[in-house]
């Protein structure tokens, strides 16, 4: 269960390492257009959703329950570098729920995974009814669309393509 999405879920933790490999932590809360996400929330919220894919699971959460105030769903970036964890600690946590989630998803329980999962945004239930469903969006393209941010808010900055694309 999950294969496909195990393989893209260390895409995206491969992807995210090559997005922020030259991003200065520094610059982590810079947002050079109003309203668009940071790499500090970026790399938080997708950490944090690590957690959220734990609870699909029934594992243990482990970011910090700060965390799910500064990243979670509703919340706002902050343009105050001084807010946020530094790069090292965003990276390794969101390394350490990869790495948990990957493999407690080899041990998903088909039953749990058919459950209707407790998310009470309406878009979720329409598209992703299950835990399962909800799992594989978090593994993937949730995941794939905050990297598009991140890949977009390099260029902003003049930063090059991380794929060698124009």
């Amino acid at each position: 269960m999950f294969e496909q999405e195990r393989k893209l879920y260390a895409y995206v933790l491969y992807y995210t390492g090559e997005l922020t490999r030259d991003i200065d932590d520094a610059r982590l809360a810079v947002q050079p257009v109003e309203g668009i996400n940071t790499p500090a929330w970026i790399l938080g919220h997708l950490a944090l959703c690590t957690d959220y894919a734990a609870m699909m699971l029934g594992i243990e959460t482990r970011c910090p329950e700060e965390w799910h105030k500064l990243f979670g769903p509703g919340s706002v970036p902050s343009t105050d570098r001084s807010v946020y964890p530094i790069k090292a600690e965003l990276l390794a946590a969101l390394t350490a729920g990869h790495e948990r989630i990957s493999e407690a998803s080899t041990k998903a329980d088909p039953a749990r995974m058919a459950e209707k999962h407790p998310v009470a945004f309406p878009f979720l239930l329409q598209w992703m009814p299950t835990k399962g469903d909800l799992l594989s969006h978090l593994m993937t393209t949730h995941a794939a669309g905050h990297l598009g941010q991140l890949s977009t808010w390099r260029r902003i900055n003049g930063m090059p393509s991380v794929l060698a694309l124009s």
